[in-house]
């Protein structure tokens, strides 16, 4: 059951040959039914009860699984964490042990899946083979070493032993599972190969979203819809993936960017992931809503690719499932610490102070926080705060306390018109005014706005890159959109849409044919500088839900009021 750990850890561990982990294990999948506890009784006395409602396996008979999977037991959701995972049902993670060596696995680095693959094929490395697991393989006759009984299999998982009384290879982990873990993944594993997320099935794949259709933001909401629904009918009329058709069902946030209670709508719709849904890492519906929608999202482990919404915090409450294709507004404010660390020193040496102003919150507090621990890892003073609550903006009381700080540089951020009446109501200044930077959906396009940006050479974050690459890919979405007849409007919630299908269906694509959550999951993480279409290379990670660490930083061109870059991609360590 031990895992092949890729990236860092991969060399260290292939040395041992860890790929092949559990050669001999192959768990019969017949014992999910029983007490545990009896089970590890018997099997230490060589014996075994038989399986309620399944082949028995007294006597030294093999186990078979059941012949159907559709939906899957409490117990053995709980038993595919541990098989894909690593994770126990408490949350805490797998431990096991090498042969020889006694070097401790914990976690992924122990989870069945990466030796034997999501769907218990099996698979060779490095010489050594990591056998499948499928119930009707283990209990085959014709299995080298005879079928597997409940006596050698607890002797193979707990004391490495194959069922002559052998050792097995020392790349076997021995585990430390009691009776309740052991159950929970027995059941999964008479299931393996056979299970069935909510949403699959043989000829199609349900995909939810979760979009404003009515209210404020509906026009917004509709416009991402018909470009999900758009680049599906694309996939489905070449095919599909794997010959299912994407099926897209929308549940309606109503006046709200937040989308928890429709998240919650489309799990009970038994949708298989989210794609383009609405969510923030705020308020919005209200904080139960949204802690609840999130725990039920992380618990099924239902992967939602590119959520859409300005700016969202990139540790907003995803526990994990939640993949930005965007920098949030942490990484932004972070982007400009950067890009001013770089740029010429002020002749005025007091003027060294970096002021953020920003809106009290999670979305403002993510910005503040970028901002200082960028400014720390440069060497720069910390950065002063000038909060203010959402929809009450003195601009120009800001503006003036921000002054009288003489600083280097304002980092702006908001939800609204805020950085127009930030500029008109900044006071003059005798002497060169400090740098401005403030994220790039703050800039109004009525010509007050522009023309005041570009008077005060505002710097604006954005998001996704200034280049030729970035203006073919508009291009393309803009044939894209003529092509299903989409009237071009609200476009950053049309790109966004568009990113997220793309992405969505790359990684459906790379999880295979046997579709589960774990399998989309690690095919996202498997991601790395995967272009788009419209927006930045995405590159996820284990430990990565961001899929882009930048931005690109621009200026209105007073001449076109066209925003022209002001430097190349800025990059930040995550």
């Amino acid at each position: 059951m031990g895992r092949n750990v890729t990236e860092g850890r991969r060399g260290a561990l292939a040395a041992l040959g860890l790929v092949a982990a559990l050669a001999a294990l192959g768990l019969a999948a017949a014992l999910a039914a029983h007490d545990a506890a009896a089970w590890v009784r018997a099997a230490a006395l060589g014996a075994a009860p038989a399986p309620a409602g399944g082949a028995p396996c007294a006597g030294g008979a093999p186990c078979a699984g059941p012949a159907s999977c559709a939906e899957l037991s409490p117990s053995a959701q709980r038993g595919r964490r541990i098989f894909h995972r690593g994770v126990l049902a408490s949350g805490e993670p797998v431990e096991g042990r090498l042969g020889a060596s006694g070097a401790a696995l914990h976690g992924e680095a122990a989870a069945c899946a990466g030796c034997h693959g999501r769907s218990g094929g099996g698979a060779a490395e490095g010489g050594v083979a990591a056998p499948p697991l499928a119930p009707e393989q283990l209990s085959s006759a014709d299995r080298p070493g005879g079928p597997h009984t409940e006596a050698t299999l607890a002797a193979a998982l707990l004391d490495g032993r194959a069922p002559d009384g052998r050792e097995l290879h020392l790349v076997m982990p021995r585990y430390r599972l009691d009776g309740a873990p052991l159950a929970d993944l027995l059941a999964y594993l008479r299931c393996l190969g056979r299970d069935a997320d909510p949403g699959v099935s043989p000829e199609a794949l349900r995909l939810g979203a979760a979009l404003p259709l009515t209210g404020r933001f509906a026009a917004a909401g509709a416009a991402a819809r018909d470009v999900l629904a758009a680049a599906f009918a694309e996939v489905n009329a070449q095919g599909g993936v794997f010959r299912r058709r994407l099926e897209l069902v929308v549940a309606d946030s109503e006046d709200s960017l937040d989308g928890a209670r429709a998240t919650s709508r489309l799990l009970d719709q038994r949708v298989f992931a989210l794609v383009g849904s609405v969510w923030s890492g705020d308020g919005g519906d209200g904080g139960l809503d949204r802690a609840g929608a999130a725990a039920r999202l992380a618990a099924d482990e239902v992967p939602l690719v590119g959520p859409l919404g300005a700016g969202l915090p990139a540790a907003d409450p995803g526990h994990g499932v939640v993949f930005h294709l965007q920098p949030g507004l942490d990484v932004l404010a972070r982007v400009a610490v950067a890009h001013l660390a770089g740029a010429p020193a002020r002749a005025d040496a007091r003027a060294q102070a970096l002021v953020v102003v920003h809106p009290a919150g999670p979305r403002g507090d993510a910005f503040l926080r970028g901002a200082r621990a960028e400014a720390q890892r440069r060497g720069l003073p910390a950065p002063a705060s000038l909060p203010f609550h959402p929809g009450r903006f003195d601009a120009a009381a800001l503006a003036g306390a921000a002054a009288r700080q003489r600083p280097r540089a304002v980092l702006l951020a908001g939800e609204g018109d805020e950085l127009s009446r930030w500029l008109a109501a900044s006071p003059p200044s005798a002497g060169p005014r400090p740098a401005l930077y403030a994220p790039a959906f703050l800039l109004g396009r009525d010509p007050d706005a522009l023309r005041r940006a570009a008077a005060a050479r505002v710097l604006l974050l954005h998001p996704g890159p200034l280049d030729d690459a970035e203006r073919l890919a508009q291009r393309a979405l803009a044939a894209f959109l003529e092509r299903h007849r989409i009237p071009p409007r609200h476009a950053a919630f049309q790109a966004s849409a568009y990113a997220a299908a793309t992405v969505l269906v790359e990684a459906l694509k790379r999880a295979g044919a046997h579709l589960t959550r774990p399998g989309l999951i690690a095919a996202l993480e498997g991601l790395r500088g995967f272009d788009p279409g419209p927006g930045p290379a995405i590159t996820f990670g284990r430990n990565r839900r961001v899929g882009a660490y930048g931005a690109s930083l621009g200026a209105v061109d007073a001449g076109s009021t066209d925003v022209a870059p002001v430097s190349p991609w800025v990059e930040v360590v995550p």
